[in-house]
């Protein structure tokens, strides 16, 4: 098996860098794709520079933020309704979000297509796509994490939104993560009650958290001895710095291909 990154806010070479996340998940014969991206033109063309083509199996959104869902426009304007594969996401993932007064949720454009989607696949509680793939499902929050001011409109009014639709994929016994929203201890605390894990990749979400909480998972993927450790995309560069010190640290960026 193996990870692909297709997109990531770092890239090497002749790939391109956006803030965001994708990857390519890899399976004897089958092809998954986990998130999009922010942007059809820079899926479209690193999915060109690996040589790689758009015949996925299935498709599974990590949650609800343009930088992981909008580079779905690229299957819109390519297929249209003739499009038919399993797509995966939460049920809270359609939901108006904002940072402040800008809007990041879904483009509405996607939110349409994908509601009257013939091929959608609703999670809420994990689901296990093979022997090797299962999705988190909603993720327990039992241990402390550092949360961003994110809201949503319910209601017609604005609340806080603690993006209950962050989910994670474990690829054979490595997490591929989207952002840990839900907080990196969480993340691993409800992978581990779902299969023995090994390692994690992906968005951390600790780009603007407390040198404390930095430590204080540092001091956590120590303690387990993970074979893999890969931040990349809103992991942030001090948190990147400082677990970059922990055991089996692997620097991830736009065309990393991690075999499992």
């Amino acid at each position: 098996m193996e990870i692909k990154i297709l997109v990531d806010n770092t890239a090497k070479g002749k790939f391109l860098a956006q803030s965001g996340f994708s990857a390519i998940i890899k399976d004897n014969d089958s092809k998954i794709l986990f998130d999009c991206g922010q942007n059809a033109l820079v899926f479209e063309n690193n999915l060109k520079l690996m040589d790689e083509d758009d015949n996925f199996d299935a498709v599974i959104f990590s949650h609800g933020h343009y930088d992981h869902t909008d580079g779905f426009n690229y299957f819109i304007e390519k297929y249209g309704e003739n499009l038919d594969v399993p797509i995966y996401i939460h049920e809270a993932s359609f939901v108006d979000r904002y940072h402040g007064k800008r809007y990041i949720g879904i483009d509405e454009n996607i939110k349409d297509f994908l509601k009257n989607y013939k091929n959608l696949k609703i999670v809420e509680k994990p689901v296990k796509i093979s022997e090797n793939l299962i999705i988190s499902g909603t993720i327990p929050r039992n241990n402390y994490y550092e949360r961003e001011d994110f809201e949503k409109i319910e209601n017609g009014q604005k609340t806080e939104d603690i993006i209950l639709d962050d989910m994670f994929v474990i690829v054979k016994d490595i997490i591929l993560s989207g952002c840990t929203h839900s907080g990196l201890i969480n993340c691993v605390e409800h992978a581990k009650t779902l299969k023995d894990v090994n390692g994690i990749i992906g968005g951390f979400h600790m780009g603007s958290v407390s040198e404390n909480y930095i430590n204080q998972v540092k001091d956590y993927l120590n303690d387990q001895d993970f074979r893999l450790v890969s931040p990349m995309h809103c992991t942030g560069f001090n948190a990147t710095k400082e677990l970059s010190y922990v055991k089996g640290f692997k620097f991830g960026h736009v065309g990393s291909v991690f075999e499992i």
